[in-house]
């Protein structure tokens, strides 16, 4: 693990730090990339990029250091953990306080940034793999268990590598995503999809996490996961039932 990649005199560059901030700037590109092959002006990326990102990991960050308030190590200033849930909400206020600001359709925007919002948080996961900020699952004997002796939590016992495991999920559902948003194009529609995915990916996570059980067997991030997928799924219906169909030819 590499909690901190080195100093430069007073300065310390951390890993999760650098990560945070290829966090911010690669989605970016494509939301850029986006936004020109829909004809519309590519800046507005950078204010929605930064409204997400900053929004997400500020929520991110506040929920992990309530949820873990009293652990040695756990403050606002120190360079890990996130918490997906707290990005979640974090991330969609952002984007929504932009798109106020700049009085774009909400419901439009919330699908331009469904997918730069999936590859944010995969990047982010790789900052706490690289961290080593306690995110680790339960103990595995799996071949690519690993232990993190050097992390910001550290442990000695090999566990399942659960932020690679969210990493390389996320990057998938980014995939999917972008490969879908043109044909998922009533307002929230995408980002129905996003709820949908990135829901039923942390409710899987969950049973391999460390985290305790807070109702009907189900963590915390469960019971959120699910509510998330809830209001996913009816932002995918409602996008179907607006989709226009075709009118029957007269005899």
């Amino acid at each position: 693990m590499f909690p901190e990649i080195g100093s430069f005199g007073p300065f310390t560059l951390y890993s999760f730090g650098l990560m945070a901030a290829l966090a911010l700037v690669v989605p970016a590109f494509f939301l850029a990339l986006d936004l020109r092959q829909r004809g519309m002006n590519p800046g507005l990326a950078v204010e929605l990029a930064f409204g997400a990102g900053i929004g997400g990991f500020v929520g991110a960050r506040l929920y992990y250091v309530v949820e873990n308030r009293g652990e040695p190590g756990v403050s606002l200033i120190s360079g890990s953990g996130l918490t997906w849930y707290g990005g979640l909400i974090g991330g969609v206020i952002g984007v929504w306080l932009v798109t106020l600001w700049r009085r774009k359709p909400i419901g439009v925007v919330a699908n331009l940034a469904a997918a730069p919002l999936a590859l944010g948080y995969a990047i982010g996961r790789m900052g706490c793999q690289l961290s080593g900020d306690g995110d680790y699952g339960s103990a595995s004997s799996l071949p690519w268990a690993m232990s993190y002796p050097d992390g910001t939590v550290p442990t000695t016992q090999l566990v399942h590598p659960t932020p690679l495991y969210e990493a390389v999920a996320m990057l998938a559902i980014f995939w999917l995503l972008w490969r879908t948003r043109g044909r998922l194009t009533a307002p929230w529609s995408l980002f129905g999809a996003y709820l949908v995915l990135s829901g039923a990916e942390r409710f899987l996570v969950e049973f391999i996490r460390q985290n305790p059980e807070e109702l009907a067997g189900l963590t915390t991030a469960q019971l959120i996961s699910v509510v998330s997928v809830a209001i996913g799924a009816a932002l995918l219906l409602r996008g179907r039932n607006a989709e226009p169909r075709p009118v029957a030819a007269s005899s």
